[in-house]
Parts: structure tokens; C-alpha cells; sequence
């Protein structure tokens, strides 16, 4: 018969458990960085609200430019109508 040893195995199985932890705190602490990296560029859109202008961008618009290179980056200022969610507008286009 095979005698196992309790105490040997609650040592383990706490340090399994310590180690658990301080790998969820080390994922926590670089999703925040990476975080404020993603948000460094983005320009913050939280702050607009109805009435105001914005410029309208040519991302995913199709035109009858024959380049893509030669075509617009963005189409002017139009004022937004309404506010749908977090970065999406209805804007009043002519």
C-alpha cells in the first residue's frame, strides 16, 4: 500500500494556487497597457454630441475614382443627428 503524503500536496497545490493568482495579475496589468497603447492614437469621439460637425471619412465608401490613391481622404463637415453608440454617428448629409 501506498502511503501519500497530505501536507506535501497542500504545499503544491498552494503554491499552484499563488501562482494562479499572480498570473491573472500579471494578465490584468498588461490588458490596461495595452489599453492605453490602443487608445494613444484614437481621437476622442465620447465628447461630441448632437449639433456639432464632424468630417464624414472616404474608409468605406465606394467612388468613381479610378485610383484609390488619387481619391479623397475625407468628404467635409456634416452635423451629426444623432449619436447611435460609442464611435457611430447618423450624420445630415445632403
Amino acid at each position: 500500500m501506498v502511503k501519500m503524503e497530505l501536507p506535501k500536496l497542500d504545499d503544491f497545490l498552494k503554491r499552484l494556487w499563488k501562482s494562479w493568482e499572480e498570473a491573472k495579475k500579471s494578465m490584468e496589468i498588461a490588458k490596461e497597457a495595452m489599453k492605453r497603447q490602443f487608445n494613444k492614437k484614437r481621437w476622442n469621439l465620447q465628447g461630441l454630441k448632437k449639433g456639432e460637425n464632424i468630417w464624414l471619412e472616404v474608409k468605406n465608401i465606394q467612388s468613381n475614382q479610378f485610383s484609390k490613391k488619387l481619391n479623397q481622404k475625407k468628404y467635409g463637415f456634416f452635423r451629426i443627428t444623432k449619436n447611435i453608440e460609442q464611435g457611430v454617428f447618423q450624420l445630415e448629409l445632403p
